[in-house]
């Protein structure tokens, strides 16, 4: 089913006059806003709702829209305002939850911290321990708050995890800490995944038993680039669906200073990404979805039986006379188009639509890409089924295939689930970036490695972007069958697109990536694709 579309709304903060109902003319039928503890329990034990701060849930909730509320910060009465780690302290917190699910009878549920796998939001001591730490800390704020909210009102729904990113590491520890048992879902806030690569990291995360059929929302999804942020917004809501993310939250509803695009101004003007949550809601809202069986670079969902939403590798889309096209934004489109990367097309249908009957698509000319097909291979170890590629590292002619590690695992490493080796951190490698290791004169060098299953000849571009905080970039290589056939080094931008290559079956095509002199700086933006000539 297609998930609940919301925004983060602002209230708690004071307020804001005309916002709601502004957000109701958009069809918005879902918040998440924040509630402050200390301006509620003002003196010991005594608590009061006495303001627009503390009583903006009635006026929402009135309205009947469902209505999430974070609680996060400490108070001021409980070891010096710090997020709470004493048994006083964290009992207070829970016992605040309660009270909110008293006073709102209609609160749909209450989210335990906000990205509490960072710094950025915690006080006290937890901002100087490891995130294994904050997330047993975060567990026992669960477990007071669930037991004192779910004492008044046993349909109040709690969600935890509250995570930047999907940082395995610190989630898997969330639910080792018995985390999951007092969770009705897992609040996350995958700003730095691409839509494209969601549910591969979600896949991850459910490796682990007590995640395996746990609820998902994603409480805050947003952009910075007005230009797409609509496309972003309609990709990352299908891809949602894909993983069965139940709610999806953006960030946010009316400006927050943070560059972040929000659905409208101020004034109620919609944005770009305004008009697609409109028109996710006249095509997609409350019906059932299913993926686009295309090709491994063709991205989409199916909504219901009469609409569908269509992205990826530019090719030709046609589509019968039964069958309207717009933009992200809802606004009509005439004629053939043309599928992009980044901005999506929506089909709607006047009876049934589906691949190959009333929208046809161009030929495909991919082979193989490393951002499309990107994997993680399984926890014994095993590549992943749809990766063309072989991945490894290489040093001193050894070669090793790189595993999954989970993200937030040690110091220095990603808030996602990566590739990568425990004993040569902190290289990596994802679906858009790499960061080889060694040094030139014994470079531990990152491999990509296609093995043609017959006979063909492909046209190969990979493209390299070198971080501007490099040393000295990366030496990158191209080999068949061991044997050179073109180098490039430096900083910038490196491309390899040579002639057409023919291969045999059998064939061994590489790219290998290492430091130019050291590795210090050498995160790199890359892209491998193989095309029919």
């Amino acid at each position: 089913m297609a998930p609940l579309l919301g925004a983060v709304s602002n209230f708690g903060q004071g307020n804001q006059p005309g916002v709601l109902e502004n957000a109701i003319a958009l069809g918005l039928t879902d918040l998440r806003d924040g509630l402050y503890w200390d301006r509620v329990e003002t003196t010991l034990g005594e608590f009061e709702f006495d303001g627009p701060q503390t009583t903006f849930p009635d006026e929402i909730l009135s309205e009947d829209l469902s209505l999430s509320l974070t609680l996060n910060w400490g108070h001021p009465l409980f070891e010096d305002g710090a997020t709470p780690t004493t048994p006083e302290g964290i009992a207070a917190f829970g016992a605040f939850a309660g009270v909110l699910a008293e006073r709102f009878p209609d609160l749909d549920a209450i989210e335990i911290g906000n990205e509490f796998n960072g710094v950025d939001f915690v006080r006290g001591p937890l901002k100087d321990v490891s995130p294994e730490e904050r997330a047993k800390a975060h567990a026992q704020l669960l477990a007071a708050a669930s037991e004192a909210a779910r004492g008044v009102r046993d349909d109040i729904r709690i969600l935890g995890g509250a995570s930047h990113s999907i940082p395995l590491a610190y989630l898997w520890a969330v639910f080792d800490a018995g985390g999951g048992d007092h969770m009705d879902a897992l609040a996350l806030h995958p700003y730095t995944t691409p839509p494209e690569q969601l549910a591969r990291q979600i896949e991850v995360l459910r490796r682990h038993p007590a995640a395996a059929d746990m609820p998902i929302e994603i409480t805050e999804f947003g952009s910075s680039d007005p230009e797409t942020a609509a496309g972003y917004m309609l990709r990352d809501y299908c891809q949602m669906a894909l993983s069965g993310v139940t709610r999806a939250v953006w960030y946010p509803l009316t400006p927050r200073g943070d560059g972040l695009v929000p659905l409208m101004e101020k004034d109620g003007r919609l944005t770009g990404a305004g008009r697609a949550f409109r028109a996710v809601q006249t095509h997609f809202a409350e019906k059932p979805v299913t993926g686009i069986d295309a090709d491994p670079f063709t991205y989409g969902c199916r909504f219901g039986e009469d609409a569908m939403l269509l992205w990826g590798e530019p090719r030709e889309v046609t589509v019968t006379d039964t069958v309207e096209i717009f933009d992200a934004e809802g606004q009509p489109l005439d004629g053939p188009q043309t599928l992009s990367r980044d901005a999506p097309l929506i089909l709607q249908a006047a009876g049934p639509i589906a691949l190959g009957d009333q929208v046809k698509l161009g030929d495909q000319e991919l082979i193989a890409d490393s951002f499309d097909q990107f994997g993680y291979p399984s926890a014994d170890g095993a590549p992943a089924a749809t990766d063309p590629f072989e991945r490894l590292i290489r040093v001193d002619g050894q070669e090793t295939a790189l595993s999954t590690m989970p993200g937030q695992e040690a110091s220095g490493t990603l808030w996602t689930p990566y590739l990568g080796d425990k004993g040569q951190r902190p290289l990596r490698l994802t679906a858009e970036q790499l960061l080889p290791g060694g040094s030139a004169e014994r470079p531990v060098e990152i491999v990509h490695r296609y093995v043609a299953t017959e006979a063909m000849e492909v046209a190969l571009e990979a493209t390299f972007e070198v971080a501007e905080r490099s040393d000295d970039g990366i030496a990158v290589r191209l080999l068949l069958n061991d044997e050179e056939l073109e180098t490039q080094s430096g900083k910038g931008a490196i491309t390899l697109a040579p002639e057409t290559i023919s291969l045999a079956a059998g064939d061994r095509l590489e790219i290998a990536v290492g430091p130019d002199g050291n590795a210090n700086g050498d995160v790199t933006r890359y892209r491998i694709t193989l095309r029919a000539p």
